[in-house]
């Protein structure tokens, strides 16, 4: 594939963010750098001891005692849950990188994100992965930070062009991105 402009020249992106779009981004760029979560393990295990505990210990009462037992755990689960939702809700309110406009540029050097108070460059070996979502392109880093690039930004030009950079530039990241003959146009609607 050919690229339609000077392979060597950055290609900017001028990001507005629509409602919500930065921290859906941030949000993914976090799942993206941390490793599969052991949740439902745990959960089974901690339900195992629980019906274990009421075999053995509370023969007389043993359905009710798992009753109640799974009912609490379960209820203080969603209690945390709710309550680091809120938590995060109040934080994200506070932050002016999710409403202010913002920029990312590629260049061979590497990626510049930039907005009115931070400026930060990063290397390609700085990112550990180069994903492709439906709705962004991710450059993600191993702390769990990195950078987002809408799709609704791209036509397919540009999204073609954004792919072949990351794949030149940074050859190990770009795996995960994809073929748009192979998989069709997944950013337009």
């Amino acid at each position: 594939m050919s690229s339609h402009t000077d392979s060597s020249q950055p290609l900017r992106f001028e990001i507005e963010p629509a409602s919500g779009e930065t921290q859906r981004a941030c949000s993914a760029i976090a799942r993206a750098a941390l490793p599969p979560s052991r949740a439902s393990l745990i959960m089974i295990a901690l339900y195992a001891a629980i019906i274990a505990a009421a075999w053995f210990l509370t023969p007389a009462t043993r359905a009710i005692t798992v009753v109640i037992s799974v009912t609490s755990v379960l209820a203080t689960v969603s209690a945390l849950q709710a309550e680091g939702r809120s938590r995060m809700r109040r934080l994200r309110a506070g932050d002016p990188h999710g409403s202010e406009t913002h920029y990312v540029e590629l260049s061979v050097d590497g990626v510049r994100t930039w907005c009115s108070h931070v400026d930060a460059r990063y290397p390609w070996s700085d990112f550990t992965k180069a994903i492709e979502t439906p709705e962004f392109f991710l450059l993600v880093r191993p702390s769990g930070s990195g950078a987002g690039i809408p799709k609704r930004l791209l036509d397919d030009a540009r999204a073609s062009e954004l792919r072949e950079r990351i794949r030149t530039w940074a050859p190990n990241l770009g795996a995960s991105l994809m073929d748009q003959e192979l998989h069709g146009k997944s950013h337009t609607t």
